[in-house]
Formats: C-alpha cells, sequence, structure tokens
C-alpha cells in the first residue's frame, strides 16, 4: 500500500503534463527544490532542456538521438527514445533507454524551436 505522504506521489502530481512536445512528466526526490530561487543556473539550464530531444557524437564517430533524461557530475548522460545512427542516411537502430559516458561524447546539440531560442537569447 502507498502512502498518501510519499514525496514522489507529490512530484508526480506537480509535474507539468505531458503533451505531444513534452512526452515526459519531470519528476524528483526533492520536489520542494524544483522551483527554489538559490537554484545555480547551470542546474536551472538542466532543468530547461530535461525532456528535450538531445544530438550526440561520440568518440566513434556515432551520433545519438533521445530525450535527456538525467545526468550527473560526470557528464554521463541518460537519454530515451534513442536512436543510434551509424552512416549518414541509413535507418537508425533503435535502442531504447541510453546511457552515455561522459568521457565519450564529442559534441552534443539540443532540438529547440525558433521561436524559444529567441527568447533565451532576449533573456541572456
Amino acid at each position: 500500500m502507498v502512502d498518501s505522504s510519499d514525496q514522489s506521489a507529490t512530484a508526480y502530481e506537480t509535474a507539468p503534463p505531458v503533451s505531444a512536445t513534452n512526452p515526459f512528466r519531470i519528476t524528483t526526490n526533492a520536489p520542494h527544490l524544483m522551483n527554489d530561487a538559490n537554484i545555480t543556473p547551470g542546474r536551472r539550464m538542466l532543468q530547461k532542456l530535461l525532456g528535450r530531444v538531445l544530438r550526440i557524437v561520440i568518440t566513434d564517430g556515432r551520433v545519438l538521438v533521445g530525450y535527456f533524461n538525467c545526468t550527473d557530475r560526470d557528464c554521463n548522460i541518460v537519454l530515451s527514445m534513442c536512436a543510434e545512427y551509424l552512416v549518414e542516411g541509413q535507418d537508425p537502430r533503435i535502442l531504447g533507454n541510453v546511457m552515455v559516458p561522459g568521457k565519450h561524447i564529442v559534441s552534443l546539440s539540443v532540438d529547440m524551436p525558433s521561436e524559444e531560442l529567441k527568447l533565451e537569447t532576449l533573456v541572456q
């Protein structure tokens, strides 16, 4: 039986709704910290990127495209619904959930709508 005072239930209930542009609910073990005014700019940027499509090029030349789920202090990244592109023009190989070691990441790009990119530029 699940206790109704469980914090993960609170995080789930307060998460933004799932939509076509954001297929994930962002949950945390500390929902009270999600809107903390003292959060560092780096963490705030990472929060904005959660659930976005990332394109990662790794050291052996492969390209991984998937939804950004989490990272850690070693720059490891977890992607979900990930596809692997070995050669440009070929069909991708579907991998599902993938953990990409930070030491193998050559470059990383974020799929962001142009309107939102303009707003980000204006805010900075």
